[in-house]
């Protein structure tokens, strides 16, 4: 009897101390809840977007048009949002279609950022098939649209889309962002905040680097001809003059009249550098350079770009582009 009752009670204390065990457990799991960052809570808080999507993450899912926007947003949200793209790097922006299952995939959005300007022509068409215009953040809002006088027929726009190769546009465009996630999430606006301070700085330091740096060219040289008019708002910036080769779009082709003209004023203004963008000179770019005497040479539109560009980031091309421009004023 003895020897059984000693059993029951060793039973009933092992019992015990696995209530204890557990209790311990559960305490020190809602100690780690309570102490998570605001980016945990955010993703905890927020629900996640139904079907294939949201398989993969717990976080709200924004999806970016392409690379400069994706690089902006990135800045302002971190690790806080599922941050993705629809314009892979090695597609062309200008004339990008969505297809059926872009469509499915991106109404399940929870946000939808986009350059505007006219640079993605789908929008409108998504916008009428998700109904819900509060999802979307055109980032061109409030800037200073510049308009392309030599605008042809099938051209998508008169105005200049290539606003983020103004880091002047870009500060503007991470305040637009800061301001959005702030209202959407309003509980962690300090955390937003402070990424956009930090981003501030950055680029304002940028713009700085690029101001010094191009004020010192003489006036006379002040001139660079590029493969295409995309960067206009950078030229304005800092009082500079650019020669397009073609239009707003890399895909237009110039008549042998434009590059004549062009030859002529590379010549005249003894410029010694086409630019190019992507990984793949244009053959109207090695074309003129070869009639001129000129090399050639890149400057990034972030429109193209590969994997380890990518990696670089915006402010690294950026800084390329600065170095690659004071080379060609030499």
């Amino acid at each position: 009897m003895n020897s059984l009752l000693g059993s029951k009670r060793a039973r009933s204390i092992a019992a015990a101390c696995r209530v204890v065990f557990l209790a311990c457990i559960i305490a020190c799991a809602c100690a780690l809840v309570s102490c998570s960052t605001p980016s945990d809570q955010s993703n905890q808080r927020q629900a996640s977007p139904t079907g294939a999507d949201a398989v993969h993450t717990s976080k709200p899912v924004v999806y970016t048009s392409f690379f400069p926007v994706y690089d902006l947003t990135k800045r302002i949200v971190k690790d806080s949002w599922d941050v993705r793209t629809i314009i892979q790097g090695n597609q062309e922006p200008h004339d990008f279609e969505l297809k059926t299952a872009d469509m499915a995939r991106l109404t399940k959005a929870d946000l939808i950022i986009y350059n505007g300007a006219g640079m993605e022509t789908f929008i409108p068409q998504l916008k009428e098939s998700m109904h819900h215009d509060e999802r979307f953040l055109d980032l061109s809002q409030g800037l200073t649209l510049l308009q392309n006088k030599d605008a042809k027929p099938g051209d998508h726009s008169s105005v200049n889309p290539h606003t983020w190769l103004s880091i002047k546009n870009a500060l503007e465009q991470l305040d637009t962002l800061c301001k959005k996630f702030c209202a959407l999430d309003s509980a962690h606006a300090a955390f937003y905040q402070e990424n956009y301070q930090q981003a501030r700085a950055e680029f304002e330091e940028l713009d700085k680097q690029f101001a010094d740096q191009l004020r010192t060219v003489p006036a006379e040289k002040r001139y660079f001809v590029a493969s295409h008019a995309a960067f206009n708002y950078l030229a304005r910036d800092y009082g500079l003059t650019q020669v397009a080769v073609t239009g707003i779009s890399p895909d237009n082709e110039p008549s042998a009249a434009q590059l004549a003209k062009i030859a002529e004023f590379v010549k005249a203004h003894n410029i010694t550098t086409i630019f190019f963008e992507g990984s793949a000179t244009p053959k109207v770019a090695q074309t003129l350079a070869r009639t001129t005497g000129a090399h050639t040479s890149t400057l990034f539109t972030m429109e193209h770009l590969s994997e380890d560009d990518v990696n670089a980031g915006y402010l690294e091309l950026m800084k390329r582009n600065l170095h690659a421009l004071m080379e060609s004023f030499v």
